[in-house]
């Protein structure tokens, strides 16, 4: 534990990008879903071959300082806090992309199954105790965390719920105060009034009968997350304490405020994977295979929506995350996956400016502050960590 937070607290050390990386990194969130621009700038990337773009970008601690630097041949990380990025942009037909983005991200010795049961015994951390015992808990266990999370958030209620089968339902509800971050980190908490406090979304994970098995939804800056647990292990929501299968499905609705129109989608159900390999490997993929039922201005209506549908076409998009076993004696390494194809046209443009907007907003002194305030957090995680070992 001290490992795995010390290197993500490193991660968030005081940034510095070499020209190649920061060149590269504003053309690219540019035109994320207007690539063209970016695939014929030769000076984006390390590598060129045919129609595939490659940017490789290392990243380590050096004198105090988080360094991302662009070349090629960027090795495997082999220290806690190493990085390896690779961004991959390919031509698949006329107006046709596809995004590909592998990061690995060194931990240190945890293993994949111990990473594995600090999320599962979060989750179940509600069982056997009361509201009250839960707050006193928290307070005792982690007083450093939760100052650094009370910065941001409000804990409102933590509500377990005894069954009769042995199971607990946990309740747990949060306000989201952009205000309280003013005094230490201005900048970042007008980013997050601006964006994050309008923005709606809800997300359930079921399996394909449509049994709920984990709710988180933010409306009007309260976020309510909602399991259900039984001897340490998820377990559906409602009816008899089914264990999480291992093939569900993601359902969301999102909603975000963009300049002034609304944006965003209801409906979208995506293929969730919770894989396990023994102790080398455990992962969480999610695939989109079905277009969503989008929400988007009234001045879109005019413009041609066939190429919404391409990120879910054929093999769709994909996100993975998770934690791999490190090879001949490395580090394990937190690996992060995503596919995204695209289509351009002039309503991948239109939204492109839209998400443009708040990607440069995050840009400055917003991007320096959050990336101040998790270091922040992470160093809390791993003092309140090293505080609980060394408790009698």
């Amino acid at each position: 534990m001290d490992q795995l937070f010390g290197a993500l607290a490193d991660r968030h050390l005081e940034l510095a990008r070499s020209a190649k990386y920061e060149y590269s990194r504003v053309r690219i969130m540019r035109g994320a879903l207007a690539p063209s621009r970016a695939f014929e700038d030769s000076a984006v990337w390390t590598g060129i071959s045919g129609n595939v773009r490659v940017l490789e970008t290392a990243g380590t601690v050096v004198d105090g300082r988080y360094v991302l630097s662009s070349h090629p041949n960027v090795p495997t990380p082999t220290h806690p806090a190493d990085g390896r990025h690779v961004t991959t942009l390919s031509h698949l037909a006329d107006g046709e992309y596809r995004w590909d983005t592998t990061v690995d991200f060194a931990l240190g010795s945890v293993r994949p199954a111990d990473v594995a049961a600090m999320v599962s015994r979060m989750l179940a951390g509600g069982e056997g105790r009361t509201e009250a015992e839960l707050r006193a808990e928290l307070s005792a266990a982690s007083p450093r965390t939760s100052a650094a999370l009370g910065s941001v958030f409000s804990l409102d209620s933590l509500h377990p719920v005894p069954l009769a089968d042995g199971s607990t339902l946990m309740t747990l509800a949060a306000t989201v105060h952009s205000d309280n971050l003013k005094r230490r980190y201005p900048a970042l908490a007008d980013y997050v009034h601006k964006y994050l406090d309008p923005a709606r979304y809800r997300l359930v994970l079921t399996d394909h009968a449509g049994t709920p098995y984990f709710e988180a939804s933010q409306k009007d800056r309260l976020l309510v997350i909602r399991v259900r647990t039984q001897h340490g292990r998820l377990v559906s929501l409602s009816g008899a304490a089914r264990p999480l299968p291992d093939s569900l499905q993601l359902r969301m609705d999102f909603n975000v405020k963009l300049k002034i129109f609304h944006v965003g989608f209801h409906n979208l159900v995506m293929d969730f994977a919770n894989e396990a390999r023994g102790d080398e490997q455990r992962d969480w993929t999610v695939t989109a295979l079905r277009e969503p039922q989008w929400d988007l201005p009234l001045i879109t209506a005019r413009l041609l929506r066939a190429p919404l549908r391409r990120p879910f076409a054929g093999e769709g998009s994909l996100f993975r995350i998770g934690v791999r076993a490190g090879e001949n004696g490395g580090p394990t390494v937190l690996i992060r996956h995503a596919r995204l194809p695209v289509q351009e046209s002039a309503i991948l443009r239109f939204l492109n400016s839209l998400s443009g907007t708040a990607m440069d907003d995050f840009g400055g002194a917003v991007q320096r502050e959050e990336n101040a305030w998790l270091h922040e957090l992470f160093v809390s995680l791993r003092d309140d960590a090293r505080a609980a070992i060394a408790a009698p």
